[in-house]
Formats: C-alpha cells, sequence, structure tokens
C-alpha cells in the first residue's frame, strides 16, 4: 500500500487542522493505508517565509528517504508551499489539495493538475438551511477575521450572502471581541442573526484558551453564534449545516488511491452536510423540518423544561392565595411542557415520532395497533445501504399519510418498518377490512407521481381489556411481520394476538434453542450442496456448501431466518468453524470420488476473518486430513459491513498464503463492490443472480452483464454465474468469458449422499 504524505498549513493543536487529521486518520485505517506522514507548516504563527524555509529545510534532511508519491495538502499555505518549488517534493504523481480559499491558488493549482476538493459551498447549504428554519431573509452580522486565510474566506462568505436569497449581510466584524458583538447588535435589526466564520477563536488567535471561551461568553449573554464548522459547534456554536468532514477527508484518501486518478474530477465540492440546532430553537423550527434536523443540547433543553416544572409545581403550592390560578398555569404549562417532550421525540432519518413515543402513547385497553413492512425496502437496504433506504421511505411518506385516514398515526419502528395506531372507533373487523383496502391502496401509490412503487405488507393487532403490555404487543407485531417474509409475503394483512404472560416470539425461540444448539449443532444441522459446473461441457468442477436447519418443532427454518439471530447473539464465529470443519470432513472422506480438481466452497462471516485463530485453524484442519488447501474456496458476501478493510486485508492476505481460494459472492448489486475489489484479494467473483434475471428481461442489463465479465476478467478474477434458472441462459453464458456455472437448472442443493449419487458416481475400486 502506498505511503500518503500531508502538508498541513497550520500547527497541531489548530482546531480545523486537529479535526480533518483525526477524519484523515480514520479514513486511511478504514482504506488500509498503514500511517499518513504529517508536516505541519505553522504559517499562521510563524508568517508564511519563516514557516516554508523550515520546512525546506526538513525535506532537505530527508532525502535519504524514499519521498512519497502521493502528497495531501491541507489549506492555502500548504497549496503555496508546493507550487513555489514543486521539485522540494521530488514532483509526486498524485497531488490532491483541500479548503483552498485563494482565488488565484485554485488557479494555479488548476494549471498544474492538482486535485482539488472545495470546502467553502457547505456555507451556501448552512444559509438555505438557517433561512429556511428561522424565516428569510435573515439579517447577518458576520465574524471574520483580517488574516490571509480569514480575509479570503469571510469575504467568500459575505459574497455568497449578498447573492443569497435566504438572508442578508447587516455588517461584518474583523478581528471582533464579544463586546464588539453585543455593541454592534444594539444598532442593528432586532431580529439580526450572528454567524461565524473564521475570528480570534479559530483564527490568528486560536492558541489564547481565552479566546477559545469567546463563543459561550456570547451565548451566556443572549446572543447565539451560527457556524458550518464541525469543532465550532464544540467552541459553543448554535448551529447550522456542518460540513461532513469524513466525506471530505473520505474522497481525499480515495481520490488519491485511486487506480484511475488522472480520470478524477479537477474540481469536487462538498456542498451538505449534517442539519444540526441546539434543542431550546425545537418550538420555533416548522414541523416538517423539525424532523430532518439533528438536536444537540437536549439533556439540557430538558432539564430546563424540568426546572420549569419544578418551579412552577413550588409556585402552584406557594402560592396559596392564588392556587386556582396557579394550578391552571400550572395545568396549562404541563401539557404545554408535554407537547415539547413529544416534539423533540422525533425519529430524524424519517420524520415521524420515535418508536418510544408509540410505546408511550400506543392505547392499552382500546383501539388497535398495527406494524408495517415493504420487501422492497429492505432489500434495498441489504443491496444499497441504510441511507439508500431512508430515502425510498420518506419520499412515501407524503403519499402515505394522504393514503390513511387522517385519525391514523403512524410512527417510525426499528429498521425499515413504521409502527401505527388506530383509535377506537369501530370494531377490529371492521378496521381489518379497512386495512386491507388501505394496503392495496398503497401498493398502487407512486412517490410525487414517479418513482418506485413499494409494496406494503402488515401485522395488525386489537387491544382490549386483557391485552399484554406494550412489549408483549410490539414482540406479537414483529412476528406477525417475520411469519408474512418467511412465507414469502403470501398475504396483505396478519392478525396476531399478544402473548400470555411468560410467552415467546419465534424469534427469542429460535434464539434460546441456538444459544444450546451451538454446543453440538450436528443434532440439527447439515450441510447441503449445490454443483457448479464448467460453462461449455458442463463438466463437475465444484460445489457450495450450503447450511441448514432441521428444528423439531419448527421443521426446516431457512438460513435467511436463522442466521440474523446468530449474528444477533454473536454465534457467528462458532457456527463457522462448525461449517468449515464439517466441510473439510466432508471433503476428505469423499475426495477419492471426486475429481482431483474439484472445489468446495463455504461462506464465512466477518467476523470469524477478524479472528486472529481462524486462518491458522483452517490450515491446521486441512493439513491434518491432507487435504490440498486449493480444493477448499471462502466466500464473502459483497453485502457484508466491510467497515475496518485492513483487518479483513489481513485475514484474505493469509488465506491465500496458505493455498485458499477467497472469492466476493453477490457482486455487482451492492454499492461497495469495485472498492473491495481494487483493495482486498479476491481470487474470484460470484455474479449476483438478480443480474442474469434482469439480462434476460432488459436489453442494456445484456451488456452491463457482459462489461461486468470483462472487467472482472482483466483483473485476472475467474467469474463464476449465480442463478442459471433455463437453458436460454446457460446457452448465452456459454458464449461469455465465465468459467463457472451454478444455479437450478444445472442442479439445486442437494443431501449429501444424493448429490455423490447424481454427481460422483463410485469408481470401481475406490475405498468408501
Amino acid at each position: 500500500m502506498p505511503r500518503i504524505q500531508v502538508l498541513a498549513s497550520y500547527h497541531r493543536g489548530n482546531l480545523w487542522t486537529d479535526e480533518l487529521l483525526a477524519r484523515l486518520d480514520e479514513a486511511a485505517e478504514r482504506l488500509g493505508v498503514p500511517s499518513l506522514d504529517v508536516d505541519y507548516l505553522d504559517a499562521r504563527r510563524l508568517g508564511r517565509e519563516r514557516a516554508f524555509m523550515l520546512q525546506r529545510e526538513r525535506l532537505e534532511g530527508r532525502q535519504a528517504v524514499t519521498p512519497s508519491d502521493r502528497l495531501l495538502l491541507i489549506d492555502d499555505a500548504a497549496l503555496a508551499f508546493y507550487l513555489a518549488r514543486p521539485e522540494d517534493w521530488q514532483s509526486p504523481s498524485r497531488v490532491v489539495a483541500i479548503g483552498i480559499n485563494d482565488p488565484d491558488l485554485q488557479r494555479q493549482a488548476r494549471a498544474h493538475g492538482i486535485k482539488r476538493i472545495m470546502t467553502t459551498g457547505v456555507a451556501e447549504s448552512s444559509l438555505a438551511f438557517l433561512g429556511e428554519a428561522f424565516g428569510a431573509p435573515l439579517p447577518w452580522l458576520v465574524l471574520g477575521d483580517e488574516t490571509a486565510v480569514g480575509e479570503d474566506l469571510t469575504r467568500g462568505f459575505v459574497s455568497r450572502l449578498r447573492a443569497s436569497s435566504s438572508g442578508r449581510l447587516a455588517g461584518v466584524l474583523w478581528d471582533w471581541t464579544p463586546e464588539e458583538v453585543v455593541r454592534t447588535l444594539q444598532t442593528l435589526p432586532v431580529d439580526t442573526r450572528v454567524y461565524l466564520v473564521e475570528g480570534q477563536t479559530t483564527g490568528s488567535g486560536d492558541l489564547d484558551p481565552r479566546q477559545r471561551l469567546w463563543l459561550e461568553t456570547l451565548e451566556d449573554q443572549g446572543v447565539p453564534v451560527f457556524c458550518h464548522l464541525p469543532y465550532q459547534l464544540d467552541l459553543g456554536c448554535a448551529g447550522g449545516v456542518l460540513l461532513d468532514t469524513r466525506r471530505v477527508a473520505t474522497l481525499a484518501i480515495e481520490t488519491l488511491l485511486s487506480p484511475v486518478f488522472e480520470r478524477q474530477p479537477e474540481r469536487e465540492v462538498v456542498m451538505a452536510g449534517r442539519r444540526v440546532l441546539d434543542a431550546r430553537w425545537h418550538a420555533r423550527v416548522p414541523t416538517p423540518l423539525a424532523a430532518t434536523i439533528e438536536w444537540v443540547g437536549v439533556d439540557a433543553a430538558m432539564q430546563q423544561v424540568e426546572g420549569q416544572r419544578s418551579l412552577l409545581l413550588w409556585v402552584g403550592i406557594g402560592v396559596s392565595g392564588v392556587l386556582g390560578a396557579g394550578l391552571l398555569l400550572l395545568s396549562r404549562s404541563r401539557r404545554r411542557i408535554a407537547r415539547r417532550q413529544r416534539r423533540l421525540m422525533v425519529d430524524h432519518a424519517t420524520g415521524l415520532p420515535s418508536q418510544q413515543l408509540w410505546e408511550v402513547e400506543a392505547p392499552r385497553r382500546d383501539g388497535c395497533l398495527f406494524e408495517l413492512a415493504s420487501p422492497q425496502l429492505r432489500e434495498a437496504r441489504e443491496r444499497f445501504g441504510l441511507v439508500t433506504a431512508q430515502a425510498m421511505l420518506r419520499e412515501q411518506l407524503p403519499a402515505m399519510r394522504e393514503a390513511l385516514p387522517a385519525d391514523w398515526h403512524l410512527y417510525a419502528g426499528t429498521g425499515m418498518n413504521l409502527l401505527g395506531a388506530v383509535p377506537a372507533s369501530s370494531r377490529p373487523e371492521d378496521v381489518e377490512a379497512l386495512f386491507d383496502s388501505i394496503l392495496a391502496h398503497l401498493g398502487e401509490l407512486s412517490p410525487g407521481g414517479s418513482g418506485q412503487r413499494l409494496t406494503w405488507y402488515a401485522s395488525l393487532l386489537c387491544l382490549d381489556e386483557h391485552s399484554g403490555d406494550i412489549t408483549q404487543c410490539r414482540d406479537a407485531l414483529d412476528e406477525g411481520v417475520r411469519h408474512l417474509a418467511r412465507r414469502g409475503w403470501p398475504q396483505p394483512l396478519r392478525r396476531v394476538s399478544p402473548r400470555a404472560p411468560g410467552g415467546t416470539t419465534r424469534f427469542r425461540h429460535l434464539a434460546e434453542a441456538l444459544e444450546v444448539l451451538i454446543e453440538a449443532p450436528q443434532s440439527q444441522w447439515r450441510l447441503v450442496f449445490q454443483p457448479q459446473f464448467s460453462r461449455l461441457d458442463h463438466r463437475l468442477l465444484g460445489a457450495e456448501a450450503l447450511l441448514r436447519w432441521q428444528h423439531p418443532e419448527f421443521g426446516e427454518v431457512s438460513p435467511g431466518e436463522f442466521l440474523p439471530v446468530v449474528e444477533s447473539l454473536g454465534l457467528t464465529r462458532q457456527l463457522d468453524r462448525w461449517v468449515s470443519r464439517t466441510a473439510i470432513d466432508w471433503l476428505c472422506r469423499h475426495r477419492e470420488r471426486l475429481d482431483g480438481d474439484f472445489r468446495l466452497s463455504i461462506n464465512v462471516g466477518l467476523s470469524s476473518l477478524e479472528d486472529v485463530d481462524f486462518v491458522a485453524a483452517l490450515g491446521d484442519a486441512l493439513h491434518e486430513r491432507a487435504l490440498p488447501p486449493s480444493c477448499l474456496e471462502i466466500e464473502i458476501t459483497e453485502h457484508a459491513d466491510f467497515g475496518e478493510l485492513i483487518h479483513i486485508e489481513q485475514a484474505l492476505i493469509g488465506l491465500r498464503r496458505l493455498g485458499v481460494r477467497v472469492s466476493l459472492d453477490d457482486f455487482g448489486t451492492g454499492y461497495t463492490a469495485f472498492r473491495l475489489l481494487q483493495r482486498l484479494p479476491f481470487d474470484a467473483v460470484k455474479l449476483d443472480r438478480e443480474l442474469l434475471a434482469a439480462a434476460e428481461r432488459h436489453e442494456r442489463a445484456v451488456e452491463a452483464y457482459a462489461a461486468m465479465i470483462r472487467f472482472c476478467r482483466q483483473l485476472g478474477l475467474e467469474v463464476v454465474a449465480e442463478g442459471v434458472e433455463n437453458a436460454t441462459q446457460a446457452r448465452w453464458l456459454a458464449s461469455l468469458d465465465v468459467q463457472l456455472l451454478q444455479g437450478f437448472h444445472l442442479g439445486r442443493p442437494s443431501e449429501s449422499e444424493t448429490f455423490l449419487f447424481r454427481y460422483a458416481p463410485v469408481r470401481s475400486g475406490a475405498d468408501l
């Protein structure tokens, strides 16, 4: 992995530098960069001339060290130093600059082919957001400073403000103090807000600990200050759209590592970020917007609410002469405080009231409760990630609210599910009939007249005085949805009842069974085998071992149901150890019946690969049974959470050194595929069955499928086509550069003896 050299304009301890370097370290570790070599110019304290001279001396002292071919420059002074004498760095082939504010430096960077990641655009998003929150156009008092960088930043912000319809410029303070801010506000319109761009807290005076308290000083005097940099929030700012520094850092490292660096855009702008406001503003923000905001200081706000409650209580008790009025005031205030508490219990991803509020407000003795689920949303989350699924759900919500009766209430549930409550205004049978028609109507809706339609399914629970507590109701609703999913969504609505006290859901029943079974899984677990064939002559080349569970009470439990339970219990490593040992034992027993190049694939979870003993144990098992490591292949699904690639990369390297092959399963449908192939040492990919199905339906998908094969082959990867369901697909694949075929048309998963009978007949004289 190549080294990355970083040059930062400012010193260690500068808040912006420390924030960004922390994010760069996280991104580098996540992407497998061993470490970042960081130099600090300290151009703000020392001045550019002296800082540049000292940096040149440092570089001259490193002439014996091989320089990095990848250079990352943070802010204007670092870029100016590089442009003055690129030869000091022995002309690295890849240079990326972050946060360049000087327009002249931007032009020079473009002329030198330096990739730039711009961050100042987030100010426009922040102004628009605050204007929407407080009512545009707001007058703004801007805080800046007159240092070289501070002046560029401030003037750029003022220019954006003047061009914005969300606000107007009321004034600018250069090198401000809290006292000057308060005095200036007294001369400006009463609705003037204060915005911090640069200043003594973060600019030229950033080493003075007293000045780092200035935002808190303004807050104590009732002057909130808004911003768009995360560390400024830590200093006491009241919020804004905060720059996503994690996105900036990841983009910088990925650009420097990209195999197609030359084709990367010369300028990328990070505009949007987190919408953050202090919770005390909650009541003043429009309700639809409030649902999209990350509220900070909620604890402090609620302590203030509780303080108000206590004060009102004592006032009501103590002032006996006005007891009636005091109690009336107390009652009204309690209702207002309760409403405020409810408004703060909002799920930020959907804008709906939270599950906690559902548990508080859901009727206990009458009415009905329901839980909604959409298979398309679940699939979107699995294939494309949580953010994409949340966006799809948000698009659907306005149409869903219109389709549901006005007195039916929606709440955010876990995952992509929604919870709801129906008042006791009609009989349960009538509610059930109405729900059927509503679900049918929801399936016909498109968000805003366009976009993907989602099919919705529901479990429904009607309450009476004998119903259990809210936890038992929630368990019953969850189990109802899981039942529909297990059966392939055969009906739109399932009526459920709360379990009796002490009862347990199927999920919990399976969890309890697994915790016992994991010590002796062979009593109920077994492996079945699906064959893999060559594309031309359909000769058997291998098989995939698949886990099955025959439960004594529930019968055959699908992996899609019990594997999430295994993962939630933290039993994945024990399961993978059993599967790998059982698969190796099976190979050893039947090796002579199988061709010499036969290869068995097993699926392994990421937690097992992160276990330092897993690879060694696998090697010992193969050695003990005198099996060549090449007869075993480890499959990892693309949809797994590849958070820490460095650990996974080390495990895969260990497997390859051992001689065990590694493949990426379900390739082509997730959002991490190409990054994984660039970083991790795979031997093969298995193209997801959905891609092949799409190629049969859509002309464009045919070329996309072929292009993926060409891409994988150019990387030297073997290609396995999954999901071969008919002869037409098999004939088409025979014309492409795939190596193995797998699917129901050629062979279904089968028990061991059936597999051997069909595909590995007994040879004369073989020792079985």
